[in-house]
């Protein structure tokens, strides 16, 4: 036992760490023995397995929970083969390998695909899968719980559908149908809380002189291809301030479908199923859906758009959720990671200044500025890595960047100095020399940097000249996190329709929170107005410091 435990001790000891893999180069293996380099062989060999063991790791092969996996390596998660390619750098772009750019051509080179969109690993969902909710054939189920009404409203047709005059005084009426429908009361001034009530709306036939008989009849809104079996029209169960209730619930508070059933039980006592729960939230979206057109001209005409992109699954496919963020507005989009996405919003109209990451869709946008957040996490990389020369040139290039971001906070706090770029032109000359440098460097990694660096130089060098301008697009970024959990928890959208609703009334409520509006109530007036077929109220205005 004491030489077995000698021999692990022995065994621990000879493992390489980040030192030693930093000492290490050419130049310091030409230099060892045959045996020397034997050793030092076996123990690399033993590392390079222990790392490849570690990188293979899934949740299907160890401890590791589900969400550590990358969205485009979840079975199912294949992009879409007409935008393959575009895909293909998006997931590169996730990674953050920085494409192999020749700064001469201004032209991205060829990258190896990763092995997450090869062509031999694409996973296909069983044929034989069942499609979520009711299947075809089954039985349905009626509302079981009976609720008494609180108030009735009648509802008689406006004229003749025959001769189209008026009603005689006398002309007689008969209910024909009705239904109950149970919304959130109306406050009253100083009342608090939230109180239910049912009416019950009654629809009545009325007999003309003329001898026609004519049916009152309510709104209900055409079909549209975007928005399948997503009905609208006021013959609903859910009042519309109870259908903005359970978008809050859902959306905002992030609660599933079966967690909202569970709190209108317990709150109100009303039982709903999970279906009911999900048509109101879709119905909502659709609804609310001609509000993007609003927000999409406020963006387009914006003076500084910051953008960003995460991903997004809908029923297993790979999809990515776009944020456009501006001061008093936030779209977000939800489709594949291409130039078709943001040419959609931000086309030839729009004339502002675009923040964003160092994603290639973005480039044609000449007035433009790169987060310089992003940027310096992958210097940060390079003055991490484990090789010694690379890990030296990346730290300086690291010190000399942070020493530039320093100088922009000082000039913000001192508007009366020369901007930095006139400050510290040496500086930015010489992290400009020691990028080129290294513009042609054996090290894939530095190399990538360095050249996306130079690509992208007058874009990445502009807040020096002008330090009032953002250096980092993280308002786009935290409008996306409240999202990304969300994600986490719902695992994203099972159908177009219920993806197309999220990203709008996602939308709607992030737009309503920067200009300190109650989205809620917005959303129960939008859905109100839909519902009957008039005109949607606007936006509501901006709060202005």
């Amino acid at each position: 036992m004491a030489k077995q435990h000698k021999s692990k001790k022995r065994a621990g000891q000879m493992r390489l760490t980040d030192f030693d893999l930093k000492q290490m180069d050419e130049k310091y293996l030409a230099a060892r023995t045959q045996e020397q380099l034997m050793r030092l062989s076996v123990r690399l060999l033993e590392d390079l397995k222990e790392a490849r063991d570690r990188l293979n790791r899934t949740p299907g092969n160890s401890s590791m929970p589900p969400s550590s996996q990358a969205p485009w390596d979840r079975p199912g998660a294949r992009p879409d083969e007409a935008d393959e390619d575009e895909a293909a750098t998006g997931v590169e772009q996730a990674l953050e390998l920085a494409p192999e750019i020749d700064v001469a051509q201004g032209q991205q080179g060829p990258i190896d695909k990763p092995d997450a969109v090869s062509e031999s690993v694409s996973i296909q969902a069983p044929a034989h899968k069942r499609a979520p909710g009711r299947q075809p054939g089954a039985q349905g189920h009626g509302r079981t719980q009976h609720i008494e009404p609180t108030q009735h409203m009648v509802h008689h047709p406006a004229c003749c559908a025959s001769c189209g005059e008026g009603w005689n005084i006398q002309a007689p009426a008969k209910a024909y149908t009705a239904y109950d429908e149970i919304d959130l009361a109306q406050r009253e001034p100083g009342e608090l809380g939230m109180r239910l009530i049912c009416t019950r709306h009654a629809l009545y036939a009325m007999t003309c002189d003329c001898g026609h008989q004519t049916r009152a009849q309510l709104y209900r809104a055409d079909e549209e291809a975007l928005w399948d079996s997503v009905e609208l029209g006021q013959w609903r169960l859910v009042g519309p301030r109870l259908a903005a209730l359970m978008v809050y619930f859902g959306l905002r508070m992030r609660l599933s479908h079966e967690r909202i059933k569970e709190l209108l039980w317990e709150l109100f006592g009303l039982a709903l199923s999970k279906g009911t729960i999900g048509k109101t939230i879709r119905e909502a979206g659709r609804a609310a859906a001609p509000l993007l057109d609003e927000i999409a001209a406020e963006i387009e005409a914006a003076e500084l758009v910051q953008a960003d992109e995460t991903s997004w699954p809908e029923a297993g496919k790979l999809l990515w959720l776009w944020a456009l963020v501006t001061q008093h507005a936030v779209l977000f989009l939800v489709g594949l990671r291409n130039n078709e996405m943001i040419d959609n919003v931000l086309g030839n109209a729009f004339k502002g200044t675009l923040m964003s990451d160092g994603y290639g869709v973005y480039r044609r946008f000449l007035d433009r500025l790169r987060c310089w957040a992003h940027l310096s996490r992958k210097l940060r990389g390079l003055a991490d890595s484990t090789d010694g020369r690379v890990a030296k040139i990346g730290g300086e290039l690291q010190c000399r960047f942070l020493a530039l971001q320093n100088a922009v906070y000082a000039a913000r706090a001192s508007p009366n100095l020369p901007a930095p770029s006139q400050m510290y032109a040496g500086d930015i000359a010489c992290f400009k020399t020691l990028c080129e440098q290294h513009h042609d460097d054996q090290h894939n990694g530095l190399r990538a940097v360095v050249r996306e660096f130079l690509l992208d130089w007058e874009v990445i060098v502009r807040q020096l000249a002008q330090p009032h301008l953002p250096l980092t697009n993280n308002e786009a970024e935290r409008s996306l996190r409240h999202w990304v959990i969300a994600r986490s928890l719902s695992h994203g959208t099972r159908t177009a329709s219920g993806s197309r609703a999220f990203s709008v009334l996602a939308s709607v409520i992030e737009t309503c929170r920067r200009r300190q509006a109650c989205s809620r109530t917005f959303l129960a007036n939008v859905i109100s107005h839909a519902r009957r077929g008039i005109a949607l109220p606007c936006l509501p205005s901006p709060v202005i410091a």
